[in-house]
């Protein structure tokens, strides 16, 4: 199922890539690969198993959850350009609607 060139812009719009007409072959038939791979999972006869949350049955040791640093959004908040109600203010990085 290889993937139309207009699929491939709308998808590199959307990760908001510089897609040029070289790499867009390429990247259709990586695309595609990727497709036809993911059609032999669906594939596999999964029934009778049941799902795993982690291929390994161990329990894991976890640390007790204790802070372990000194409280230091003061000092921080000195040196930070915009600090608001305990907030760091950043500029806007995402613009809606690209």
């Amino acid at each position: 199922m290889m993937p139309s060139s207009q699929d491939l812009k709308k998808i590199a719009a959307l990760a908001c890539i510089d897609l040029n007409t070289a790499s867009a072959a390429s990247l259709a038939k990586d695309v595609d690969a990727i497709l036809k791979f993911v059609e032999q999972l669906h594939q596999v006869n999964t029934e009778g198993i049941s799902p795993l949350f982690h291929p390994l049955n161990l329990k894991q040791r976890l640390r007790l959850d204790e802070v372990n640093e000194p409280d230091r959004s003061q000092e921080l908040a000195k040196i930070a350009p915009l600090f608001t109600d305990n907030l760091y203010l950043v500029p806007k990085v995402i613009e809606p609607g690209k």
